[in-house]
C-alpha cells in the first residue's frame, strides 16, 4: 500500500512531488538535529553534512556512525532524489505544456473555443488586425493540440505572433475546462467548435449557457461570437429571447449565410437588371452553402421594376434528388412558399405552385427546382436559352462541398457562359489558389471565387452586425422607449430575430444603391423626389417580407389584415404578422421604411442620422 501511496504523489505532479520532498527534508533535518544532541553536534554541524557529504568526517570520533547517517541521508535526499525530483518536475511541466494541460490567469485575453478550420484564417487575420494587438490568444481544444500547433505555426510562419498563443485541450461544453480559461476576464469569446463534429450547434448552445453562467452580470461587456451550422438551430434561437442580464454581448452566425453574405453583400457579384428585366439566378448544388445562397439572395434581390412591370426575381436550383429536396427547402420554409410562385422542372416538364388567393399574390421572389445536374445536356440547353433571353440577367453560383468538383463544373460550363461574361461564383473552401489561375488566364468569362479561401474573408467577423447595429439603433431612437444610449446598448437589449431582420436590412442597401444609381452621401439621398423615394420604401418592404417569411413568421389572409386591434397579441402569440401585405396596404407602417432610406449613408457610413416622431 504505502508503494503505491508513493507511486501515485510521484505521478500527480510537480507541485505535490516538491511540497512531499520538502516535507521530508525538514522532518529528517529536525530528527537530526534532536539525536545530534547526543553526541554534541549542534545544528549547524548538521547541516554541513546534509548539504554536503564531503565535510564527512567532522572531528568528533563519537559520532563518526551517526555522521555517516546523516551524511548518507543528505546523499540519497538532497542529491539523488532532489535532482530526480526537479529532473521529473521539469519534464511534466514541458509534457503538461505540449499537451495544452497547464492552466494561467489570463486577463484581457481572446479565447477561441474550438479548433476547426475556422482557427487558421481567423488567426491570420488576428496578425495584421489593430485590435487584436499584444492581445494573449488562448485556444482550446479536443483535439490533439500537438498536431494542431505544429500546423498552426507552420502555417502562421511567425515566431512572435506564436509565442502569444497559448493552447489549452479540453471539452468546450465541460464547466471545469472553461472555469481554467478564465471566461470572465476575456476581452473576446470566439465559439467556433471542431470539424466533422455531430452534435456541433447542440454543443455550442450548451456551451453558450455554461459561459452566461460564467461570466455572472457583472463586468464589462464580453463580445461572443458564436457560430452555427443548422438553419433549424437558427430557426429555435427566432423564437427565443435573449438573457438580459448576462454580460456577453452574443452574436449568433450561421457560418454558411455569413460566407455568401461576403459575395452578395460586399462586391457586385450580383447584377443589376435592366428595366423591364429580372434578374435569374441559378444555383448548382444541394449544400449548406446552395441552400444559404438561396436565401440571403431572396432577402436582398429587390428591384424597382417589380412594381412597375411585375418582374420577379428568381432562383433556381439544379441538381438531382431536387424533387426530395424541394419538399425539404418548402416544408422548411412552410411560411415563405405558401405565398410563392415556385416549380418544380424536368426535362419531360414542369409542376407549378401558385399563392393561396385567400393570402394574395405580393412576393416579388419566385423559385424553380431543376431535377438534372448542371452538366446534363437538358440544363446546359437551359442555361443557353436563358443566356439568350433579353428579358433577364443571369448569374451563376457552383454551390457543391468540394472544391475540386466545383472548379470542374465551373470551368466546364457552356462556352456561351464565358463569351457572354456571366457572373459566375465557384465555392471554395479551401485551396483557392488554382481557380485563381483559372480566373487570371481571362477564358473564363466572368468566374469568381467565394467561400473561405478567399482573402477577403472576414473570419473574425467583426464586420457582419456593424451596419446592422445602425438599422436598429434609427429604429430605437424613433419608437424606444426610452431611447438607448448607445448603439450597443441598443443592440443587446434585442431579440436574436431583430438582429438578424436588422443585419439583413443593412445587407440589402448596396444592391438597393446600385438599383437605384444612387451613392451612399447626405447629398444623394437629399436630393431625391417623393415617387424615388417611395419606390424605394416600397423595395425595402419586399426585402423586409422575404426576411420575416424566412424567420418563421407567417402572414394573415386579407380578409383579417385590416383588423389591426389584435396585432400584438397575433405577433408575439401566434407568429403572425400584419404586415405581410402589399405595400399599399400597410399606411403609415411604411414609416418605417422610409426611416431606412432616408438614412442609408448613416447606416453604410455613419454619418449624421434622421429619425422621425413616432
Amino acid at each position: 500500500m504505502l508503494r503505491r501511496k508513493i507511486d501515485r504523489i510521484l505521478s500527480e505532479g510537480e507541485g505535490k512531488q516538491l511540497l512531499w520532498l520538502t516535507v521530508l527534508v525538514l522532518a529528517l533535518f529536525i530528527i537530526f538535529c534532536l539525536l545530534g544532541r547526543i553526541w554534541g553536534l549542534d545544528w549547524t554541524d548538521i547541516l554541513t553534512l546534509y548539504l554536503d557529504p564531503g565535510n564527512f568526517p567532522i572531528d568528533h570520533r563519537a559520532n563518526d556512525y551517526f555522521s555517516l547517517i546523516v551524511t548518507l541521508c543528505g546523499i540519497l535526499i538532497l542529491s539523488a532524489l532532489l535532482v530526480s525530483v526537479f529532473s521529473n518536475v521539469f519534464t511534466n511541466i514541458s509534457e503538461a505544456y505540449r499537451k495544452g494541460e497547464r492552466r494561467y490567469r489570463f486577463n484581457g485575453h481572446v479565447l477561441i473555443l474550438g479548433g476547426s478550420r475556422m482557427l487558421s484564417d481567423m488567426l491570420k487575420q488576428m496578425q495584421h488586425q489593430g485590435e487584436y494587438e499584444g492581445k494573449d490568444i488562448v485556444i482550446m481544444t479536443c483535439c490533439d493540440v500537438e498536431t494542431l500547433r505544429e500546423r498552426i505555426e507552420t502555417m502562421l510562419d511567425d515566431k512572435r505572433f506564436c509565442n502569444r498563443i497559448t493552447w489549452y485541450r479540453g471539452e468546450r461544453d465541460n464547466e471545469e475546462f472553461l472555469s481554467g480559461a478564465r471566461i470572465g476576464t476575456a476581452a473576446a469569446i470566439y465559439l467556433i467548435g471542431e470539424d466533422c463534429e455531430q452534435a456541433h450547434d447542440a454543443t455550442n448552445i450548451k456551451t453558450l449557457d455554461l459561459l452566461e453562467k460564467l461570466c455572472g452580470n457583472s463586468g464589462p461587456a464580453i463580445p461572443c461570437f458564436i457560430t452555427l451550422d443548422e438553419q433549424t438551430t437558427m430557426d429555435v434561437f427566432h423564437y427565443l429571447p435573449k438573457t438580459s442580464h448576462s454580460r456577453l454581448r452574443t452574436e449568433l452566425i450561421r457560418t454558411s449565410d455569413y460566407v455568401v453574405e461576403q459575395l452578395l453583400v460586399y462586391t457586385d457579384f450580383i447584377p443589376i437588371p435592366k428595366k423591364e428585366q429580372y434578374l435569374h439566378l441559378v444555383i448548382a448544388g444541394n449544400t449548406s452553402i446552395s441552400h444559404s445562397f438561396a436565401t440571403v439572395a431572396s432577402q436582398i434581390c429587390h428591384f424597382p421594376d417589380y412594381a412597375v412591370n411585375g418582374k420577379r426575381t428568381i432562383i433556381t436550383f439544379v441538381g438531382t434528388d431536387m424533387k426530395n429536396q424541394m419538399d425539404k427547402f418548402v416544408a422548411n420554409h412552410q411560411s415563405l412558399f405558401q405565398l410563392s410562385h415556385y416549380h418544380y422542372v424536368t426535362p419531360e416538364g414542369r409542376v407549378s405552385h401558385v399563392p393561396d388567393k385567400s393570402y394574395g399574390d405580393f412576393l416579388d421572389v419566385e423559385w424553380e427546382f431543376v431535377e438534372s445536374s448542371i452538366e446534363s445536356p437538358f440544363v446546359r440547353y437551359e442555361l443557353c436559352r436563358w443566356i439568350n433571353d433579353s428579358g433577364q440577367t443571369l448569374a451563376i453560383a457552383i454551390c457543391n462541398q468540394e472544391p475540386a468538383e466545383n472548379l470542374k463544373v465551373a470551368l466546364h460550363l457552356p462556352e456561351e457562359v464565358y463569351a457572354a461574361k456571366v457572373p459566375v461564383a465557384v465555392y471554395q473552401q479551401e485551396h483557392g489558389q488554382l481557380m485563381e489561375k483559372a480566373i487570371a488566364s481571362g477564358m473564363y468569362g466572368g468566374i469568381v471565387c467565394f467561400g473561405e479561401a478567399t482573402e477577403s474573408n472576414d473570419a473574425l467577423l467583426l464586420r457582419r452586425s456593424l451596419r446592422g447595429k445602425r438599422v436598429n439603433y434609427l429604429y430605437d431612437q424613433a419608437y424606444g422607449t426610452p431611447p438607448a444610449p448607445s448603439v450597443d446598448h441598443a443592440w443587446a437589449s434585442i431579440s436574436f430575430a431583430h438582429q438578424l431582420s436588422s443585419i439583413a436590412s443593412a445587407n440589402s442597401i448596396p444592391i438597393k444603391l446600385r438599383s437605384f444609381g444612387l451613392e451612399a452621401t447626405k447629398a444623394s439621398v437629399d436630393t431625391l423626389d417623393s415617387g424615388t423615394l417611395d419606390s424605394l420604401s416600397e423595395v425595402e418592404h419586399r426585402r423586409w417580407m422575404s426576411s420575416i417569411l424566412l424567420m418563421g413568421y407567417r402572414a394573415a389572409p386579407k380578409a383579417e389584415r385590416a383588423e389591426r386591434s389584435r396585432f400584438k397579441e397575433l405577433k408575439t402569440k401566434y407568429f403572425i404578422h400584419l404586415d405581410i401585405a402589399p405595400y399599399q396596404e400597410i399606411g403609415s407602417e411604411a414609416e418605417k421604411d422610409l426611416i431606412i432610406v432616408k438614412n442609408i449613408p448613416y447606416i453604410i457610413k455613419e454619418e449624421t442620422y434622421e429619425t422621425f416622431e413616432s
